[in-house]
């Protein structure tokens, strides 16, 4: 949990863009422990796998997102559109959509928007 401004999902949120910057460390401890990531056809569900999950992308490719805009905030609800530079120079356009409860992040939802 954010230490501070607890439960305020905008504040989660940065927390979560920061740390993915940073390297990935802690990212999964934002989840709830049942906790969800679905995008490009897959769901990956409850902190372990968030774990791995985050643990492959850092290594393979080394996301670094940067917010596009304002964090858009309603209520529980969050969605951000951010670029994500890649390890290989390359960049993906995502529109991500977090529901923060208690605190802590119970899905993200995460679409690519290059066409």
């Amino acid at each position: 949990m954010i230490a501070g401004r607890a439960g305020d999902p905008e504040a989660v949120v940065q927390e979560y863009f920061a740390r993915v910057r940073a390297g990935g460390d802690g990212v999964a401890d934002l989840f709830h422990d049942d906790g969800r990531l679905v995008g490009l056809g897959a769901v990956v569900e409850g902190r372990a796998a968030i774990t791995a999950f985050y643990a492959g992308a850092v290594e393979d490719a080394r996301p670094a997102p940067r917010l596009l805009g304002p964090l858009l905030v309603n209520g529980d609800r969050v969605a951000a559109e951010i670029a994500i530079g890649l390890a290989d120079g390359s960049e993906l356009h995502v529109c991500d959509l977090f529901e923060v409860t208690d605190g802590r992040i119970r899905s993200l939802t995460y679409f690519v928007a290059d066409h």
